[in-house]
């Protein structure tokens, strides 16, 4: 069965890709860009791509999402006036795992970036035809192993993947945002607003993306 490889950009799945590379495993990976994830990621996702190239290794192949004509989520979020929920997570469903499903050949093998350390994280699926494996628990690598791979390859640590406007982000987390992407907090906030005035319209409680429960202005109200 053909391989794949899910590629979010962050330390996991970078070492993961690195060591199928230095075992020799046929595969292809795949990261679905929809437009939310920090500009880091994407910005390492393009001097990743290069390293790939000058290696003479496969690079990664880019998917877009076209949800209901959609294919960024914070587009898509505005239209409806939504925000992602921590409790639905239609947003994954939507702009990530379908994305995938939709194109890869089936039966295959998924590898996943879990770690070592995250084992409880892991589960046998085999949805749609596709069956996940986890190479670093396989292998035994956890979180500080992989940066021990990245680094020992010449390459520099990437972030945390994810996306800024992910509702399991914690405080410090939005706090970050509003510091160093001021642009991005904004946006967050806007489409924050227009899902509470539309709910609260309507009769309805609003959801917010902080976790406090509290809308992000108030949430980071300590902030000077």
């Amino acid at each position: 069965m053909k391989k794949y490889l899910s590629f979010g950009g962050g330390v996991n799945s970078v070492a993961m890709m690195l060591l199928m590379i230095d075992q020799r495993e046929d595969f292809e990976a795949i990261f679905v860009d929809h437009g939310t994830d920090w500009p880091e990621t994407y910005e390492y996702l393009e001097v990743f791509q290069s390293w790939l190239e000058n290696n003479g290794h496969q690079k990664i192949t880019v998917l877009k999402p076209d949800v209901e004509g959609y294919d960024t989520l914070y587009d898509y979020l505005w239209h409806y006036k939504m925000v992602p929920s921590s409790r639905m997570r239609f947003c994954t469903d939507k702009f990530k795992v379908r994305v995938v499903q939709n194109y890869v050949e089936t039966p295959c093998f998924m590898y996943i970036g879990i770690d070592f350390g995250e084992l409880k994280r892991a589960k046998i699926s085999t949805t749609a035809n596709i069956e996940n494996r986890y190479p670093l628990i396989e292998h035994e690598i956890d979180r500080n192993a992989c940066k021990e791979i990245i680094i020992s390859h010449g390459l520099d640590v990437p972030i945390k993947s994810g996306c800024f406007i992910c509702p399991f982000q914690r405080v410090s987390q939005w706090k970050e945002l509003r510091m160093l992407k001021p642009d991005l907090f904004c946006k967050a906030e806007q489409l924050e607003n227009r899902s509470s005035q539309y709910r609260i319209d309507r009769g309805l409680k609003p959801i917010r993306l902080s976790a406090s429960n509290k809308n992000l202005r108030q949430s980071l109200k300590k902030i000077k």
